[in-house]
């Protein structure tokens, strides 16, 4: 087992340390766990609580355990996902396509239709237009992430893909804190990734601009899955009721079955996805 999934795990059951134990005797035990992968958009701990409620749901329904684990960037993640590592996986919108086209993953269920991706300064930054960034530093997710994708696109329309310098950061956690104590002038993320932060997480922002609209993430399930495990995952997803006294995200959100001309739309996310893959480390 990687480090990094034995962290993910480590931080996951700090966080049900007595939780499970009321599931326990629902689980069949001769089951190995099933591997719930999650893109790291969040910190691990606060990633694996605001999923919580969904792992939950799959273990009470499947009545098998499930093992909730993340990745240390979306590179890492991509990566475990073409292996093989993760029964299911939740991937931004434009990996998950490329899953299905090029390593035959199965589509399983889509989250949110859409976020914004928005561009936060601080809310005393002087900064009230993109010229004013010129010289500056940028904080994003890494290069998978599709919200960094656009905010990369967004700089070069702006002309400034050689003029603000473009931090890779681990989480949106870390980038609130980055831009807060003044280590990046602005940072990119999704409207519905701010919602799901610990309330810890440092808010000295603004938005700056709105710069495109995004599909949600995507469910997909690794190839060679036993046709009765995939349908039973499926069904399980799909019951998935979010509550609704907390904010639509990603995590907590009414799931639904992506049709085929949805994914087709991706296609042309799945090749942004690509040229990213292509890049250096």
């Amino acid at each position: 087992m990687n480090p990094e999934r034995r962290r993910s795990l480590a931080a996951l059951a700090a966080l049900g340390a007595g939780v499970g134990s009321a599931f326990a005797p629902a689980l069949r035990a001769a089951e190995a766990p099933l591997t719930l992968g999650l893109a790291p958009y969040l910190s691990p701990a606060a990633l694996l609580a605001a999923f919580r409620p969904v792992r939950e749901h799959l273990e009470h329904t499947l009545g098998r355990p499930v093992n909730a684990v993340t990745a240390k960037d979306f590179r890492s993640l991509v990566e475990a996902t073409r292996t093989l590592e993760y029964d299911l996986v939740l991937l931004p919108a434009h990996v998950a396509r490329l899953a299905i086209m090029d390593w035959r993953h199965e589509a399983l269920a889509g989250t949110v239709e859409t976020l914004q991706v928005l561009v936060l300064v601080r809310a005393d930054s002087p900064v009230t237009g993109p010229a004013g960034l010129r010289g500056g530093k940028a904080g994003m997710l890494d290069a998978l992430s599709l919200t960094s994708t656009v905010g990369r696109r967004w700089l070069h329309e702006q002309g400034l893909a050689d003029a603000v310098t473009v931090l890779e950061l681990p989480s949106i956690n870390s980038a609130l804190y980055a831009l807060d104590r003044g280590e990046v002038a602005m940072i990119v993320a999704g409207g519905t990734q701010l919602m799901g932060l610990p309330a810890s997480t440092p808010r000295t922002d603004r938005v700056l601009a709105t710069i495109g609209d995004i599909p949600g993430p995507i469910y997909v399930a690794r190839p060679g899955l036993p046709a009765e495990t995939l349908a039973r995952l499926r069904a399980a997803l799909l019951g998935f009721v979010p509550d609704p006294a907390r904010p639509l995200t990603a995590a907590n959100s009414a799931l639904r079955p992506p049709s085929a001309e949805q994914l087709a739309a991706l296609d042309a996310y799945a090749a942004l996805a690509r040229q990213a893959l292509a890049l250096p480390r």
